[in-house]
């Protein structure tokens, strides 16, 4: 028993995260259970058909069939809504402890570690989206693992935390294209390295073998459902690029995805930028390094939070950082400090049960872009927008 509490005491951060994360886990069920979302439907027909029933199902799920296996051959006495919620639990407490991991050693703070896994773990996207019978925390998971290997492996050069990280984008491929997008991150850490270039090559190599071994073998499952990421890309752009990528939702989307975060980020950054001569080179390095990756989701049609999201671990810690720089002030900024961590945690929440399942943008669309007439639409019709759900059987028109 002593030695238990002794295990304790040394892990207490981790326990506590892991708290924390099941504490965010009750509070989500118990406001709205662990629903099915918008792209549900289309998960569950790919799981059932590697479940050897015969349905038909998008083709484009076909090229990302990790939840659909893991659930064909690990969760099979499960249901597929069940299956599909279980492994996504389990991806989000690794999600945390990954996010603590990276933001600790990158900063070598254990306050803004604690506190970016923590408005991770809490935040719009993983609220409204992530915790939801998707496949998105796979994608997020992927995408974080192999920022911890590649970072680990610039740490100590141990070149099998390259492997690591190959394995974790060619799983990325697999469960979520976006899951992939951290090999641009190492490919930075590649470029920073100070070796010569013959080393660097063969480190990419060592890097890419997985990633390349995935991309040629889902080109050939691509026949067999004659289809390709590259089909879906090119479709889905010319199919929602217009009515994504404007200036208005632009700005909607990013005010959802990290509402009071924003103030904290920009507190963060004004630390940074005062402190900047002073800061670690690490820091200057991973900052510099996860740009890219982060800011990946333009690449992506559908302009929306759970792509957007991508960029929470540029931003969380620049957010954590602002607020560790408040809490060492002094006995009363601690407790404006933990206001702040609170108010991040919170706020997701309120957004969520506020908004509901409101496409906002339909009802804007409708509206001519007239803010009085979509709040008026919305407010009007609130009760019929679900909290559990996509929409109540509802119908958008003007009337």
């Amino acid at each position: 028993m002593v030695a238990l509490f002794e295990k304790i005491k040394k892990h207490k951060i981790i326990f506590s995260l892991a708290f924390l994360a099941t504490l965010n886990l009750v509070v989500f069920s118990f406001l709205y259970g662990f629903h099915p979302n918008n792209d549900t439907s289309g998960f569950i027909d790919l799981i059932k058909f590697f479940r050897g029933y015969d349905v038909s199902f998008f083709p484009a799920r076909y090229l990302n069939p990790f939840y659909a296996v893991v659930s064909a051959k690990l969760l099979f006495f499960m249901s597929p809504e069940q299956s599909l919620i279980t492994t996504n639990i389990v991806f989000y407490y690794g999600l945390v402890l990954l996010t603590y991991g990276l933001i600790r050693r990158v900063f070598k703070n254990n306050f803004i570690g604690f506190v970016s896994a923590i408005t991770v773990m809490t935040g719009y996207a993983m609220v409204r989206y992530a915790l939801t019978q998707v496949q998105d925390m796979g994608g997020y998971f992927w995408f974080v693992l192999t920022l911890y290997a590649g970072w680990r492996w610039w740490e100590d050069k141990n070149k099998s935390w390259l492997y690591l990280g190959g394995m974790a984008v060619a799983f990325g491929l697999l469960t979520k294209e976006s899951g992939s997008m951290g090999a641009l991150f190492v490919g930075i850490l590649f470029l920073l390295d100070k070796v010569s270039w013959k080393e660097r090559v063969f480190n990419f190599i060592r890097f890419s073998i997985f990633p390349f071994a995935t991309i040629i073998v889902n080109f050939f499952r691509g026949q067999d459902v004659n289809y390709s990421s590259a089909y879906w890309f090119t479709e889905n752009w010319k199919a929602y690029v217009a009515e994504n990528f404007t200036l208005l939702r632009w700005f909607g989307v990013h005010a959802s995805t990290y509402n009071i975060l924003w103030l904290f980020i920009a507190i963060g950054l004004y630390f940074l930028i005062r402190n900047w001569r002073n800061l670690d080179k690490n820091i200057k390095i991973y900052l510099l390094a996860v740009i890219l990756s982060s800011l990946s989701y333009y690449s992506w049609p559908m302009f929306i939070a759970r792509t957007v999201f991508i960029s929470a671990w540029l931003f969380a810690p620049i957010a954590a950082y602002g607020i560790y720089n408040i809490y060492i002030k002094g006995r009363w900024f601690k407790h404006l400090a933990i206001g702040m961590v609170v108010l991040a945690m919170i706020t997701p929440y309120i957004i969520q049960s506020t908004l509901r399942y409101a496409t906002l943008f339909t009802i804007m669309n409708l509206c001519k872009n007239n803010i009085p007439c979509t709040w008026n639409y919305f407010w009007k019709n609130r009760d019929q927008f679900s909290t559990t759900g996509d929409v109540l059987y509802f119908k958008y028109e003007m009337k």
